[in-house]
């Protein structure tokens, strides 16, 4: 049974309203201090209190993306078969079969620990997935999408991000912390196929059979460096929440970028903005290339 897709891109939207409190006389300044006003950001999203002490933060967000994905799968006559898939965000929910999405901070007065999850299993059809290609060892044949009757896929995709962080400058304005650390590209793809009839080279080989399954799976890791912090708006409770990292490893490339608008309160902070993430592999790889960029909504407890 699909799980709603509702369930898993909730969007959190958050009206806050504060009654003004009685004036009150001053007799003296208040004491300055180095600290910011308003708490550090985590990865991505959300906030924990720069203080003496550990506190902890979690971020449940919804991401509507889209996705766009190269995979190179074997063929039974040892050749590989190059699928395409491009599933645009106006699609995502009825593709979605289920989704998980976390984000989460531990920190410990300038060190932090953050990490970020993310989960996702599409199950797509034609208008989602095609075979570009198959090449059964002397070059690539292209295949018209005319030849194609029918195509399934499904994909499942985890990618876990987990960095150490430092802030390196903070104040009334804000903070920026510097992070290091290591994320993980875990994907699974199954897709069905029928085509109008056998698919033979020129010299009279099978390439790709009238019908059949392709299957393929990749788990990478990569070391990535990065910055991430806020932007606090003057006599207000918003702010501008950033992040950047790139990295390399068992990928020659992938890369993260996320900027957004939030709104902070007593325990909670709400945040909306863009998010895009990509991983780039070599031509012979299972997965080629993995894209996925939206918008994305979260709420941020600190506790």
């Amino acid at each position: 049974m699909r799980v709603p897709a509702y369930a898993a891109l909730a969007v959190f939207m958050v009206c806050a309203a504060h009654a003004a409190s009685p004036a009150q006389a001053q007799t003296a300044p208040p004491p300055q201090s180095d600290e910011p006003a308003a708490p550090v950001a985590p990865l991505l999203v959300g906030g924990s209190p720069l203080a003496p002490g550990w506190s902890f933060t979690l971020a449940p967000y919804g991401w509507l993306t889209n996705v766009s994905n190269k995979i190179k799968s074997p063929t039974r006559g040892g050749g590989v078969a190059t699928t395409d898939v491009y599933v645009p965000f106006d699609d995502l929910v009825r593709d979605l079969r289920f989704a998980a999405m976390l984000s989460g901070e531990a920190r410990y007065d300038r060190f932090s620990i953050v990490t970020d999850i993310m989960y996702t299993n599409l199950g797509m059809n034609l208008s989602a997935v095609h075979l570009s290609s198959v090449n059964p060892g002397g070059g690539a044949i292209t295949i018209p999408e005319s030849l194609q009757m029918n195509i399934g896929a499904s994909m499942a995709t985890t990618v876990w991000t987990l960095a150490g962080g430092y802030t390196v400058a903070m104040g009334g304005w804000g903070n920026i912390d510097a992070i290091a650390g290591a994320r993980l590209l875990a994907i699974d793809v199954t897709t069905s196929y029928e085509l109008n009839a056998d698919l033979f080279t020129n010299t009279g080989q099978l390439a790709l059979s009238k019908s059949g399954s392709l299957s393929a799976s990749a788990a990478d890791w990569d070391a990535i460096v990065g910055a991430r912090g806020r932007i606090d708006i003057p006599n207000s409770n918003f702010y501008a929440p950033f992040y950047f990292d790139v990295g390399t490893g068992e990928l020659p490339l992938t890369w993260q970028a996320y900027a957004g608008l939030g709104y902070h309160t007593a325990w909670a902070d709400y945040s909306l903005g863009y998010r895009y993430l990509a991983f780039e592999d070599s031509a012979n790889a299972h997965v080629k290339s993995l894209t996925m960029g939206g918008v994305m909504a979260a709420a941020s407890f600190r506790f």
